[in-house]
């Protein structure tokens, strides 16, 4: 599998399928054998389990970055400051994953190269249903095909305006990991007017703020993000709290 490759598990329909087809023999006629080309999945069917398990994986913190495409793209591999707060050290101390209810709504292009579904979920107490996109990823032989969940850029994640704001040394901690990085190249592009948003799963984020020196302070701010549309819990927020303490 090409992104989401903690899949182990066929949808125990398909199971079920494949044991009738291959322990059984028709009365009167011989089940017909399928070529390669043939599949005992549908585009559908991959849709459906590459959401839930990219559910799955949010709520045990543990999601591979690359199975979140952006629109237009971005870089989130491993290593990048701004993949820092999608990555399991930061993400599995996160509160209020996601946790998913329901997925539905599933429709997919002619070619079957793009798809929508729509999900329901709990997140910090409060049921929600997303829309979402799905691109085509990986055709495996005996296994339903995988989809990348695709996010528009300028809504995944946290809401970085307002770091040019505070002190170029300012320390950025979530749950006592170091994400500065992050923060500080998101003020590195602030030069050019645009601050970029730092990717983030869904969940609750408390964002501890250390401004070092004489007058320095440590407070908190907490931050929240749906994964799809972050801007309801973290747009301003920053920038909020920068003016709150004098900036």
């Amino acid at each position: 599998m090409a992104l989401l490759r903690r899949r182990t598990l066929i949808p125990a329909a398909a199971v079920v399928l494949g044991l009738a087809l291959s322990g059984c023999t028709a009365a009167t006629e011989p089940v017909p054998t399928r070529t390669p080309s043939e599949s005992l999945f549908s585009a559908a069917d991959g849709v459906r389990a590459s959401g839930n398990l990219f559910f799955s994986l949010l709520a045990a913190g543990d999601v591979d970055p690359k199975a979140v495409l952006t629109d237009p793209a971005t870089d989130l591999s491993p290593g990048k400051p701004l993949s820092l707060l999608l990555t399991p050290d930061v993400y599995a101390q996160v509160e209020d994953r996601p946790k998913i209810l329901s997925l539905d709504d599933v429709t997919v292009s002619k070619d079957e190269k793009k798809a929508t579904a729509s999900v329901t979920y709990e997140l910090a107490g409060a049921k929600r249903t997303d829309t979402f996109e799905l691109r085509l990823t990986a055709e495996p032989e005996k296994q339903p095909a995988d989809y990348a969940i695709v996010v528009p850029k300028e809504q995944f994640g946290l809401d970085a305006t307002g770091v040019q704001l505070l002190p170029a040394n300012t320390e950025y901690r979530i749950h006592g990991v170091d994400v500065s990085a992050a923060f500080r190249e998101a003020r590195g592009w602030a030069a050019g007017g645009t601050v970029p948003r730092i990717p983030a799963f869904g969940g609750t984020y408390p964002l501890e703020i250390t401004v070092p020196g004489d007058n320095g302070f440590t407070d908190t701010l907490e931050l929240r993000t749906s994964t799809f549309y972050g801007g309801d819990g973290t747009d301003g927020k920053l920038t909020e709290f920068a003016h709150a303490h004098g900036f």
